[in-house]
C-alpha cells in the first residue's frame, strides 16, 4: 500500500469515528424528550447542532485535501451529506418505537449545523 493511500484512509478515520456516534447517539432507545438543562428549554438542539457541525467539518477536510474537484464543489457534498444522514436518522426514529421521537426542529438543527460546519471548513482548509 502506498503512502498517499495510507493517507486517504487516515483522513477519513475521523470522520467515520464521529459519524458512528451520530448513529449510535440517534438510534439508542431514548427516555423523555424536551431536554432542559440549565434552564433553555429545547437545549438538545444545540447537541444536534453540534454533533452535526463537528461531523460535515471533519468530512470536509478529508474532501478538501482532494485534488479532483473545486472547493465548493466538496462543500455542497459535505452539506448534503451531514443534511441527508440528519433526515435519515430521524426518519428512523419515528420508525424504531424505541423512545425516540421524530422532530422536524432536530433535522434543522441538524441541517443548520452541516451547513455551518462545512462553511468554516471551507475557511479553515482553503485552496491552496
Amino acid at each position: 500500500m502506498q503512502t498517499t493511500s495510507i493517507r486517504v484512509i487516515f483522513r477519513w478515520i475521523p470522520v467515520l469515528l464521529w459519524g458512528l456516534v451520530i448513529l449510535v447517539l440517534s438510534l439508542m432507545p431514548g427516555g423523555p424528550g424536551n431536554m432542559n438543562l440549565f434552564g433553555i428549554p429545547h437545549f438538545d438542539k444545540v447537541g444536534h447542532f453540534g454533533m452535526y457541525a463537528i461531523w460535515t467539518f471533519l468530512i470536509f477536510r478529508a474532501f478538501s485535501l482532494s485534488s479532483n474537484r473545486s472547493t465548493k464543489s466538496w462543500l455542497l457534498i459535505s452539506v448534503l451529506l451531514g443534511v441527508t444522514m440528519g433526515i435519515i436518522l430521524e426518519v428512523g426514529q419515528l420508525v424504531m418505537h424505541q423512545g425516540r421521537s421524530f422532530e422536524l426542529a432536530d433535522m434543522f438543527a441538524n441541517a443548520l449545523g452541516a451547513g455551518i460546519g462545512a462553511c468554516i471548513g471551507r475557511f479553515y482548509f482553503p485552496r491552496k
